[in-house]
């Protein structure tokens, strides 16, 4: 059996008056972080993003991805990175959300070197996924704080 709106019975609140704290997604991406924040999570990046470019290896096998994937993973990622630095750079929160991304593509990259024979796996390897964890962890905290 339906009920009507003047069947049901009153409530003590009206749930059109409850007013909600939460920001909206558009808001909270668009909301000022600090210009250390921004510092140390552009920082971190040029820093550790260099050193795990720098401990790879040449390809064993480069023909492991048609050359229009690797393309297309590289592209992904330099987008991602232009994202962050736009977003650092302007001091909004979506710059650590781009960067949370970024950080995870990267983690990404750093699994399928070596699985999928691109490289042979190697010491170099654990020094690159130690910098692509670390970037992972550094913006979830950034992002926690902001």
């Amino acid at each position: 059996m339906r009920t009507t709106l003047e069947e049901r019975p009153h409530s003590t609140t009206d749930d059109r008056d409850v007013v909600t704290t939460r920001p909206e997604t558009r808001e909270w991406l668009g909301q000022q972080i600090s210009g250390q924040l921004a510092l140390i999570v552009g920082a971190s990046w040029y820093v550790l993003f260099s050193i795990a470019v720098a401990l790879e290896p040449t390809a064993d096998h480069p023909e492991a991805f048609p050359a229009w994937l690797a393309a297309t993973i590289e592209l992904t990622l330099l987008g991602l990175l232009a994202v962050t630095a736009a977003g650092l750079i302007t001091r909004r929160r979506f710059g650590l959300v781009a960067a949370l991304g970024a950080a995870a593509w990267f983690v990404a990259m750093a699994v399928a070197c070596p699985v999928s024979g691109h490289h042979s796996f190697g010491a170099w390897w654990y020094g690159q996924m130690a910098c692509a964890l670390g970037l992972v962890a550094i913006t979830v905290a950034a992002l926690r704080r902001s």
